[in-house]
């Protein structure tokens, strides 16, 4: 099959292999962006407790027993299982300045991945679409109000996102990753956000929690929830969880 013929992914495949000739073509250089992204002019900002809180729980166990869950009663999460759960994501565990290494890998520790939440029914939380302020271990209210009919036609008309406590969405930075590894970097950044969701299944299946990840979604609908622009910032993720019905 000639490169013509060749759908576009299978294309960026071939372009961004790397080879023990060269590691493919440098491309253009990309500009430099900050390390965390905030927002000082949030409407409300919640300051979360910070590292690990959460009754222990046996990782094997965990493992066996994950799965994919999409039927959740209408109990709200209490704010300290919403701030296991956040940690669980991306926790910072090390501080290694200029680097604030998280609960979750990143290639080069770069951390490309934004964490953005849904809150339908958190107690203490207000409904609304928030921001993780990595720095400050907090969350900081982009718009507040019920999200959930907007999410869910988003996500495909999948109800069960509109239904869960929280939904967790995962956006990628391109130039903090592009920066260093160039087109390369787009495998990384999907790879980031598998990592995160990983363990963001793994804390929920610990707190008796169910949890399901989504990739179908319109790109430009959850942009706009998120408020970024899907062109420097894109839409990559995202997560149910609540309480298992």
């Amino acid at each position: 099959m000639s490169s013509e013929e060749q759908g576009i992914g299978r294309r960026y495949l071939q372009e961004t292999r790397y080879l023990r000739s060269g590691l493919g073509e440098r491309g253009p250089t990309y500009p430099t962006v900050p390390r965390y992204k905030e927002y000082p002019e949030a409407a409300e900002r919640l300051v979360l407790a910070p590292g690990p809180h959460a009754p222990g729980a046996d990782l094997w166990a965990c493992l066996q027993a994950r799965r994919s869950l999409r039927k959740y009663r209408d109990r709200p999460l209490s704010l300290e299982e919403l701030t296991a759960l956040v940690w669980a994501a991306q926790g910072v565990t090390l501080t290694s300045p200029p680097y604030l290494l998280r609960t979750a890998p990143s290639a080069g520790a770069l951390y490309p991945v934004e964490t953005y939440l849904a809150v339908h029914r958190v107690t203490g939380v207000a409904q609304g679409v928030w921001h993780l302020n990595i720095p400050d271990f907090a969350l900081e209210l982009l718009n507040q109000g019920d999200c959930r009919r907007p999410l869910v036609e988003a996500c495909l008309s999948q109800q069960f996102m509109g239904s869960g406590a929280v939904a967790f969405i995962w956006t990628g930075i391109l130039n903090r990753a592009m920066n260093k590894y160039r087109e390369r970097a787009i495998r990384y950044l999907f790879l980031d956000a598998g990592h995160i969701c990983q363990n963001l299944m793994l804390a929920a299946t610990a707190l008796g929690l169910g949890c399901c990840p989504v990739g179908a979604f319109f790109d430009e609908e959850v942009e706009r929830l998120t408020q970024v622009d899907g062109v420097e910032e894109v839409a990559l993720y995202l997560a149910a969880v609540g309480p298992v019905a």
